[in-house]
Formats: C-alpha cells, structure tokens, sequence
C-alpha cells in the first residue's frame, strides 16, 4: 500500500470516528443554531418597548344611583354604620368608649370621640382610628360573608368609608335590619353619597335624598366655654372636651397644670386647644 492509500484511508478513519464521537455527546443538538420563524399574523416589532408606569390616577368612583332593591351602588359612609354596629356587637369596639384619634397632618393634635360622634359628624380622621381599631382583616370576613366583595388590596378606611366597590341595595338594607339597632337612631335618617338610609315601621329602608340638608343652627351655635382643666389628669382632661371635637394638642404628661384657652373662655369651632403637663419645661 502506497503514503497515499494510507494517507487516505487515516483521514476516513479520522471522520469515522468523529461522527460515532458527535453521536455519543449529542453535539449536534448542542450546538445547533434553528432560526425561528413569527407564525402570528402581527408583524414583529421594529423596536423594544418598555412600559414605564405613569401617574397612577384615582379610580373612578361609581356615581351613586338611585338604590333601589335591585341596584348596586357605592355604599359610601351608609356601610360604615352596620361595619360599626357590627363590631360593637362583636366586642370589638365599645359603643360608649372613646376613640384616640389623631390628626394626620399634625400628628401632636389628638382628641377623644365617641364612635356614634364620629359617624354623626363623617369625622374623616375619626373614621380612620375607628378602621385601624376593627381592622382590615375582620371587615373584609364580616362582608364577605354577608356577600359583599371587596377589592383584593383594599385599605380598611376604603372598606369603611365605602369607597371603590359596590353594595347591592338588597344586601345593604339587609345588613340595616340585621346588625343596625335601636342605639343608633339618633343617626337617623342618614345621608351620604346622594342617598339616605331612614327607618320605617317595618325597617330601614334606603333612597335617594329627598331635600339637600343644610344646617339650619346658628354658626355661633359652636362656639362653648372651657372648663378649668388644671389638676386633671390628662386622660380625664380629654375626657372632658373631647365631646367638642375640637384639635387638642398635649406637651408634658401627668396632671393638668396649664392650659389654653384659659377657663371659662369661650372657644369657637375651629380653636386648638393646649394642655401643658406636669412634667412640661416651659
């Protein structure tokens, strides 16, 4: 056999050997390179588009209709009485104890309320201590099983303000007759969102407002004199003025030693009162 003969013959032992050798290690597949063809009728994309979220609007709130029996509607504060008076019946909240409430855009101004006082005045930051005090997590399993529907992430002062869901008009007024009793009429009749809950012979029933209710009383009529605070304690100190509803803002703690306005002053709705404490160092 001649160099060429066996030159040849090495180089087909050669790829004989390879190709048993691709086989073992499954070569081909891993380094194959497929072009992939778009079977959608939409062309592709010239360019990568990257979706960057904007100014996250407020949802758009359902405009309250008129509820009748077989409508839905945004329930508005009408859910917060039964939320309330639910949670009173559970031991949850104590309908003649007083709610802490804190002002959020002055985080030093508290004041004292009654939770029927903070429904009767729709107290906006009154409303938010009571929803922190039921909870998220209890309201959502009171409605759910009295068939309501919350949205998933929903905040506990939404739920208790009734704001962005819906409450079919059956399953509120049911809810009324069900939890909402006699301690709660001086709430009555009811008004918010355009609609108003009022009791009749046979229960409550739910409509719209019949005439705008304006305040009739005096604008004076607020205005009313403060007690002498000083040798209180704090918490009785609040106790006391709390049922005005007014921002009261507290340096120091113990007994009252100053105060402002001073004793039998007359205050006006919007004053802020001050407690000064033993312990506070002018």
């Amino acid at each position: 056999m001649n160099k060429q003969a066996i030159r040849k013959a090495f180089f087909v032992c050669a790829f004989i050997g390879l190709a048993y050798a691709a086989l073992a290690f499954n070569v081909q597949d891993r380094f194959s390179m497929k072009r992939t063809y778009e079977t959608s009728a939409k062309k592709a994309p010239r360019s990568l588009n990257v979706a960057v979220p904007g100014p996250q609007k407020e949802a758009l709130r359902q405009a309250p209709v008129i509820a009748g029996d077989d409508l839905s509607f945004e329930p508005s504060l009408l859910i917060a009485i039964p939320i309330v008076a639910w949670s009173i019946r559970e031991g949850i909240v104590e309908k003649d104890g007083m709610v802490l409430v804190k002002m959020t855009e002055d985080p030093s101004s508290v004041y004292l309320k009654k939770p029927l006082d903070i429904l009767k005045d729709r107290d906006k930051e009154g409303l938010r201590a009571l929803a922190r005090i039921i909870g998220r997590k209890n309201m959502e399993t009171f409605l759910t099983r009295e068939g309501v529907k919350l949205p998933d992430r929903s905040l506990s002062f939404d739920t208790l303000a009734g704001t962005g869901y819906s409450v079919h008009g059956r399953t509120l007024t049911a809810l009324y007759n069900k939890y909402v009793d006699a301690g709660f009429d001086p709430l009555m009749p009811y008004a918010s969102g355009g609609l108003e809950v009022s009791r009749k012979a046979g229960g409550f029933t739910i409509g719209k407002v019949r005439e705008e209710r304006k305040a009739q009383a005096d604008p004076d009529s607020a205005a009313w004199t403060m007690p002498d605070l000083g040798g209180l304690s704090m918490k009785a100190a609040l106790d006391r003025i709390s049922t005005k509803g007014q921002a009261v803002r507290i340096y120091g703690s113990g007994v009252v030693t100053d105060q402002y306005p001073k004793p039998r002053e007359r205050v006006e709705k919007d004053t802020r009162c001050i407690l000064y404490g033993r312990t506070y160092q002018k």
